[in-house]
């Protein structure tokens, strides 16, 4: 569409209203053409469809397998965000109904030619997606991972200050851990590169 005034492109009711009270109170055109087809496709990724309870409240229903965590390949908020605020994939992420890009069209004509765009392909994952997320128990040890270090650290340097000075025999044998308490609070050192072998 060649329209570019809020008047013709959103209509005279919400331009009136928002010249009267200083704001728009009707959610008008842009509303219904540019923000509810996009939240659409965002919808269409993970739900089916909307029900409603018992109490009269509507419920999204989400796809089949889910319920317990999104696959690993679906599009979420954190991916949309991050294409939002990237200027560059944003401009070569929108395409308009016809397959050619919002950006193509000239800079006074793109805002009226935001209700061309084809949400579904334009917030595919395939395009969004810029990491895999993997649920799995490494999550848990990665984010406590400085704990288990201290706890290690901690507990051997224990084991060190009360079993004291060992007297080895007299054939001159090295033990393993050391000879003296300083060695032994030196072996514990190597926790640290052992450590940072798992990351």
């Amino acid at each position: 569409s060649d329209c570019c005034t809020p008047r013709e492109l959103y209509g005279s009711r919400s331009v009136a209203s928002y010249e009267q009270t200083g704001g728009y109170h009707l959610s008008g055109l842009f509303l219904a053409k540019v923000m509810r087809p996009l939240y659409n496709a965002m919808f269409d990724d993970w739900y089916d469809c909307i029900e409603v309870d018992e109490e009269g409240k509507d419920v999204k229903v989400l796809r089949h397998g889910y319920d317990t965590f999104l696959p690993a390949d679906v599009s979420n908020y954190d991916d949309w965000n991050e294409l939002f605020c990237d200027p560059e994939r944003l401009a070569r992420g929108l395409v308009l109904m016809d397959g050619t890009s919002l950006f193509d069209q000239p800079h006074s004509k793109r805002f009226s030619a935001l209700h061309q765009v084809d949400w579904a392909a334009s917030l595919d994952p395939a395009e969004t997606k810029t990491h895999r997320e993997v649920h799995s128990l490494w999550g848990v040890f990665a984010t406590t991972h400085r704990i288990w270090l201290l706890h290690g650290l901690l507990f051997f340097a224990a084991v060190i200050y009360v079993a004291g000075n060992y007297s080895p025999p007299n054939d001159k044998t090295v033990l393993f851990q050391g000879n003296s308490t300083s060695v032994r609070f030196a072996a514990i050192g190597l926790i640290v590169p052992f450590h940072a072998l798992l990351f």
